[in-house]
């Protein structure tokens, strides 16, 4: 490695701890703050306050790791433009694609760090921040509803359950909608004004079960007035399991339940965006900087203040832009990889006409 590339890469890297750390530290004192009164309304032990935020790390971390790196890449090079560093590498023949390739390594390597981060300890470590939460924070009843609502799962044999409201404490769901597709086609629809889970099967009350042909007819239908229905396998662990948020899953779960929602012949738009973030959102630390690099290489005023500005106006933008493709994915206006990758495309041919003008400069 070059003399060039350690110093250009040893300021990087000292910015973006700095800024990691910075942000850990706000995300964590904002939420103390918010939640202190429930720390001292159910006496909760310092050591369990201290595990609930390190357990938060990984989250912030994941979140924050591209607005460090961002902010970093406008200091550095700021910092060499108005030091006249720039124009000393440029007079001794280095192209400033040259000079900025440390910091293009060093969001490369801050990517696959995040995508670590992000499969391997944030869904543990997610997991163990609702338990603490649930049982140690917030104590009362209500700390978990016992009621959910808009219930939808995707079970075994490519049967799909919906119901509006369920009961986490009796297991038991009204209005419940059961349908079996196979190939696309639907094969069973069950419509039961209540489902309970009783000695491992669920109880239906007041249901109809209907078989279609293939040409979507009616072949036959069955009224249960209150009677087990055995086909019904999944359990309500399972069916509660999949209420788990998908930034909350690993890339691998979230992988398993798209496949599982497919084969039930159920819309997966919504999970097929997420999924495809999972890897779209932790390669913005390498975009940015393709951004904010070439944006400073001509300021020559300003502080880290100016930086931090810039580099949260980016970030903003960036987000902004970011949630934009998700909603139109989540609606299907976009195919789920161009929803997901939408806002690192966009600031990606930014980044490359920057770098091509400040070649020319």
């Amino acid at each position: 490695m070059r003399i060039l590339d350690k110093y250009v890469l040893g300021q990087f890297a000292r910015m973006v701890g700095i800024g990691v750390l910075a942000f850990i530290t706000i995300f964590i004192t904002l939420n103390m703050v918010e939640k202190v009164d429930d720390f001292i309304d159910n006496r909760v032990p310092t050591i369990t306050v201290l595990q609930y935020y390190a357990y938060q790390v990984p989250y912030i971390f994941t979140l924050t790791l591209p607005v460090a790196v961002l902010i970093a890449s406008l200091f550095t090079i700021g910092q060499m433009a108005r030091t006249n560093e720039l124009v000393a590498m440029r007079a001794s023949g280095v192209r400033f694609a040259r000079t900025i390739l440390p910091l293009v390594a060093g969001g490369l390597l801050a990517s696959l760090v995040s995508i670590a981060v992000g499969e391997f300890v944030q869904p543990q470590a997610s997991a163990a921040v609702s338990k603490i939460a649930n049982t140690e924070i917030k104590r009362s009843p209500s700390s978990q509803p016992r009621i959910r609502t808009d219930v939808t799962y995707r079970g075994k044999n490519g049967l799909v359950y919906s119901t509006p409201e369920y009961d986490t404490k009796f297991h038991t769901m009204k209005d419940l909608v059961v349908e079996q597709s196979q190939a696309g086609r639907l094969i069973l629809r069950i419509n039961a004004a209540k489902a309970a889970w009783q000695d491992s099967v669920w109880v239906l009350s007041d249901a109809w079960v209907r078989w279609f042909s293939e040409d979507g007819e009616v072949e036959r239908e069955s009224f249960i007035a209150n009677g087990p229905f055995p086909a019904l396998r999944d359990n309500p662990v399972d069916i509660l399991r999949e209420q788990q948020k998908p930034e909350d899953m690993s890339y691998r779960e979230l992988r398993r339940l798209v496949l599982t929602i497919r084969q039930s012949g159920g819309d997966a738009s919504k999970y097929r965006v997420a999924l495809a973030g999972k890897i779209a959102f932790p390669f913005a630390s390498l975009i940015v900087v393709l951004v904010g690099a070439p944006l400073t290489a001509h300021l020559k005023r300003g502080g880290l203040a100016v930086g931090v500005g810039i580099g949260l106006g980016l970030a903003f933008l960036y987000y902004g832009m970011m949630r934009g493709g998700q909603a139109m994915g989540d609606h299907a206006l976009l195919p789920p990889i161009l929803a997901a990758w939408m806002s690192n495309i966009v600031f990606a041919a930014c980044g490359a006409y920057l770098i091509i003008k400040a070649e020319r400069h």
